[in-house]
This record gives C-alpha cells, structure tokens and sequence, in this order.
C-alpha cells in the first residue's frame, strides 16, 4: 500500500469515528461531551494516527484511550516524532524504563505538576518542547523561540483550558505588552505567570506571538503523562510543517469573554479529514 493510500484510509477511517461519535439523540449526552469525555476507551489504529497528526493539537483529545507503546508505533508509522524522544525530554526516560507503566504511560514518581495547578507547569513545559525541538536537529538559539501558552482562566470553575504553540520573537527577553485581565502596561519576563500566555503585540505595535496551533480541553487531562508528551510531539509536528493559526486571536477574545464550552466543542470541530488531491 502506498503511503498516499494509507493516509487516505486513515482519513476515511477517523472521519467515520467521528460522524458515530457525534450522532446522538437529543435525549442522550451532547456532542461535545460525547468526544470531550468519551474517548477514553477509543483505541487508534495506527492508520487513523497517521491520518490525526495532520490536524495537530486538536487531535490531542483523540488519543487519550490508545496505549503507549501503539501510539508510538502510529507516530513511527507516520514518521512523526517519536514518542520516545518526548518521554526523555520531559521526562529524562525511556518509554522503555522500568518506571514507565507500558499500558498508561505514566512515571513512576514523576512529579513535575502538569493538570494540578502548579505554578511552573507552564514554563516547564515549555522548556520541555524547547529540548524537543533540539533533539530533532534544531539549532537551540531558533528553539528558544517557540513557547507553549496557557490561559488559565477558566481552569478553577470550569475545568478547561486553552492552549497554544507560539513562535515569540523577543525569545525569552522580557517585553512591555498590556496585560489582557487588566489592560495595564506591564513589563513580562519568563519568571511572571502574565509571559506563560500569548500576545499578539507589544506596547510599542511590534509582533509578539505568531500562533502555530491552538487546543482547548478538559485540564484533568493533562494529569496523564502520556497526554503531556503527545501534546509535545503534535506540538513539534505544527512546528515542523509551519503551520499558522490566525483564528487563535478571535478564540481568545471569545474564551475570555466566558464562552469557553462552545470553543471546547470548536476545538474538538477542527478535527475536520477532507479527500486529498489526486497524486498527493
């Protein structure tokens, strides 16, 4: 089978996982819950993981019910980054240490806080994407440029959070941009909570953050170790196709705004598989 044919076949296969997991009664749960909580037990052929990395991170949700070691075999498969290479970078092990559950994913003793509220969780990951990055050959004053961004603000009452992958061109230098909860002037550096989100511009109209790729989902999630490194893995894939989100800024406004449940379910809309070209 040739490899234009396995990604079509994957495409078709997941677009028909997610028509059945939409199709609800109006009696039954919606379809945001249905595809934000029911995917638990959802085990991804490999097939479907090649066609689901095209989508980037809002695919995340997708792979929560697939175990370790297939969804590592997918990412081979879609000649992704490996799975393994997000494990030593986040973690320091191997999927194939001893402290790491084959089924789960999770580290023995692992404790760097992610989907608990703690107040480096952001920053560590961030770094944790930079070494990825490096790992897969990119020069590491370029990788000190992508972040990964949280806006936390309905992580408390709600559950969710919206995520995103950045290239922020002050690096990790401090700039002046007006905080969006406040709308004071405030001058950022790595070290401040208000950095770990994005802007689009700076007080003096320069560009902040270009977005790569946003997700929004249940926060609890990222709790799961296995969850964390394959949001680095879809994260350094958007990286390395140049992707560009230029609807991130408008979903922003709109989370802010308190509209956080209808974002979750456009996320999760964005995991839309079209017919490839003829010859792609």
């Amino acid at each position: 089978m040739t490899r234009s044919m396995k990604r079509w076949t994957a495409l078709v296969a997941l677009t028909i996982l997610i028509a059945s997991g939409c199709a609800t009664t109006r009696e039954g749960p919606g379809a945001a819950e249905m595809v934000g909580r029911g995917l638990l037990g959802l085990v991804l052929s490999p097939l479907m993981i090649i066609g689901g990395i095209a989508q980037g991170l809002a695919f995340l949700p997708y792979t929560v019910g697939t175990g370790l070691r297939e969804l590592n075999r997918g990412l081979l498969d879609a000649q992704a980054v490996p799975l393994d290479d997000a494990y030593r970078a986040t973690y320091g092990v191997s999927i194939n240490d001893p402290r790491v559950d084959q089924r789960t994913g999770e580290v023995a003793g692992e404790s760097m806080g992610y989907g608990r509220l703690h107040p480096e969780a952001m920053a560590d990951a961030t770094r944790a994407l930079q070494r990825l990055l490096v790992s897969q050959g990119m020069p590491q004053e370029r990788a000190r440029h992508y972040v990964l961004g949280g806006v936390y603000t309905h992580v408390r009452t709600r559950g969710h959070i919206l995520l995103s992958v950045a290239y922020r061109h002050p690096g990790s230098e401090p700039f002046r941009a007006a905080s969006k909860h406040t709308g004071i002037v405030t001058t950022f550096r790595p070290e401040q909570r208000g950095w770990r989100e994005p802007y689009p511009r700076d007080a003096a109209g320069q560009t902040v953050d270009e977005i790569i790729d946003w997700v929004a989902l249940d926060y609890a999630l990222l709790r799961q170790d296995k969850v964390v490194a394959t949001l680095f893995v879809l994260a350094a894939e958007a990286v390395k196709s140049d992707r560009r989100a230029d609807d991130y800024w408008q979903v922003e406004r709109r989370w802010l705004a308190g509209d956080s449940a209808r974002v979750m379910e456009d996320s999760r809309g964005r995991v839309k598989l079209d017919r490839p070209s003829p010859g792609a």
